[in-house]
C-alpha cells in the first residue's frame, strides 16, 4: 500500500487499521469483509469492527446484500468531510497560537514557527504525550484532559510516581472520571471551576503541549519555547491555586 496515502489518513484522524481497511475498500470499489481482511492485512477478528467504525464515521457504506459488501462513500461527501477537519485544524491552531501569545506579550523576542509543531491524529498525540512524561525528573501537570487520555495515561503515571515525581491533575468541572481512585493514589487531583477549550500537558517547566481534542480526534501543539513555556508554567500555578481538591 501507499504508504503516503496511509499517512494522510491517519492525519484526519483514522487509525492505522482505519485507514488501510478504508485504502482497501477505494482500491476494491465493492468487496466483502473477507476480501478486504486480505486486501488489507488487517485481521479478521478486526475486519469487522474496523468497517462499523468506518461506516459510523461516514467513511464507507454497507451495502444490504449477501453476504453484506463494502464500498466507498461518495467522493463529494469525503471531500467535504476532509475539508471540515482541515478547517478544524486551522481553527484549533490558531486558537492555541493566540492563547499563547497572549501569554507571551511581554517577551521581546520573537516566537519562531520552528519553536512549535502542530501534531494531528489520537496515536500520534498519545505518542507525544507518553513521550514527554518519560522525561520527567520532577513534576508532570496535566490540566483539562479526557477522560480517554487520562485512562491511557495511568501506566506512564504509575511508572513516573514510583521514581518519586509530583504529579498534578486538574479535571474539569463536571467530568465523570471511572479511574479516579487509581488518579488519587498516584497523583494530586483537583476539580477545575470551568469547562476549558482545551486541555495542557507541562513536565519540569521543560516540555508544554495545548492538547485540542474532538469526539473523534486529538490535536496538539507541542512548545519548544523556553520563555514561552516558563511563561505558561505561572498560568497554570494559577489554574492549580484556583482549582478545589476533590
Amino acid at each position: 500500500m501507499e504508504e503516503n496515502i496511509l499517512n494522510a489518513l491517519k492525519t484526519f484522524g483514522l487509525t492505522d487499521y482505519e485507514a488501510k481497511v478504508y485504502y482497501a475498500v477505494c482500491v476494491s470499489e465493492t468487496s466483502s469483509a473477507t476480501d478486504l481482511s486480505k486486501l488489507s492485512k488487517v485481521p479478521r477478528a478486526r475486519i469487522y469492527d474496523i468497517l462499523s467504525t468506518l461506516a459510523r464515521k461516514g467513511w464507507v457504506n454497507i451495502l444490504e446484500e449477501r453476504p453484506v459488501r463494502y464500498k466507498p462513500t461518495n467522493f463529494n461527501i469525503i471531500k467535504k468531510k476532509l475539508e471540515e477537519e482541515e478547517n478544524k485544524l486551522k481553527k484549533a491552531k490558531t486558537e492555541i497560537l493566540e492563547e499563547i501569545e497572549a501569554h507571551s506579550k511581554k517577551d521581546k523576542d520573537v516566537i519562531s514557527e520552528a519553536a512549535q509543531e502542530l501534531i494531528s491524529g489520537k496515536e500520534d498525540v498519545l505518542k507525544l504525550i507518553k513521550t514527554f512524561i518519560s522525561k520527567a525528573k520532577s513534576e508532570i501537570t496535566l490540566n483539562y484532559v479526557s477522560t480517554f487520555l487520562l485512562d491511557k495515561l495511568i501506566p506512564d503515571l504509575e511508572y513516573a510516581k514510583r521514581k518519586k515525581i509530583k504529579i498534578k491533575i486538574i479535571l474539569s468541572s463536571n467530568q465523570k472520571v471511572p479511574a479516579l481512585r487509581t488518579l488519587k493514589k498516584i497523583s494530586e487531583v483537583n476539580r477545575g471551576i470551568k469547562e476549558p477549550t482545551h486541555g495542557n500537558l507541562l513536565v519540569d517547566k521543560k516540555y508544554y503541549a495545548n492538547l485540542f481534542e474532538t469526539k473523534d480526534n486529538i490535536h496538539a501543539v507541542a512548545i519548544y519555547y523556553k520563555k514561552c513555556i516558563f511563561c505558561l508554567s505561572a498560568w497554570l500555578n494559577r489554574e492549580w491555586e484556583e482549582s478545589r481538591k476533590i
